[in-house]
């Protein structure tokens, strides 16, 4: 897909989706860089899928944030410099019994930024894919978890299923949200996130 398509997307959508932007290779190589850094973090009791800052730990994320291909593509979607924010790990457990409410990535201000979301693992209905809500960063939504009047049979709501490998972008005033992991399958997935430079400082959702 050209940059000038993806651009028109992002701008109606606020999001896109990405088909093998990792190669298989290079896909291994982030596994293993993750599996390194969740050898040495907590996650906590109410998101045991989740761990945040994974460039303070791995010089390999911190290059990867500040130098990956993932950033002129980014600032290419926002028009505008962007500033790098974190690197985070997003899992759905096999067998968990709740996902992440629907929320904006800038949670607390509206502030423009974006997050791309690679897949490590398969990504579907059933072990519990990411949502968007097509056209939300549109609207004026308070900048807060669990924005009531979104599900996965709200109108707007797209489940993008994804194969290791694969990567969305989205704005952080796009609400997302992913579901329950009912299956015995592992999905997991790497964020890297940016404010646009003229929201950079705020408080990563």
């Amino acid at each position: 897909m050209s940059l000038k398509q993806l651009k028109r997307d992002f701008g109606r959508d606020g999001y896109v989706v990405l088909r093998g932007f990792l190669s298989p290779e290079e896909v291994e190589e982030l596994r293993a860089h993750t599996e390194r850094c969740l050898r040495e973090v907590e996650t906590g009791d109410e998101y045991p899928g989740v761990a945040k800052d994974l460039n303070r730990i791995d010089p390999w994320f911190e290059n990867q944030l500040q130098r990956g291909k993932q950033r002129d593509l980014i600032s290419a979607l926002l028009e505008a410099d962007v500033a790098p924010a974190s690197v985070g790990w997003f899992a759905r457990l096999p067998g968990e019994t709740s996902g992440i409410r629907p929320h904006l990535d800038a949670v607390g201000r509206r502030q423009e930024g974006a997050t791309m979301w690679i897949a490590l693992d398969r990504a579907d209905r059933g072990n519990g894919c990411l949502y968007y809500a097509k056209g939300t960063h549109r609207r004026n939504l308070p900048a807060r978890v669990g924005l009531p009047g979104f599900s996965a049979e709200s109108e707007e709501a797209v489940a993008v299923e994804v194969e290791p490998g694969d990567a969305t972008i989205h704005s952080s005033l796009t609400v997302h949200w992913s579901e329950a992991n009912r299956s015995r399958r592992s999905r997991q997935a790497i964020t890297y996130f940016y404010w646009a430079a003229s929201s950079a400082g705020g408080t990563d959702g």
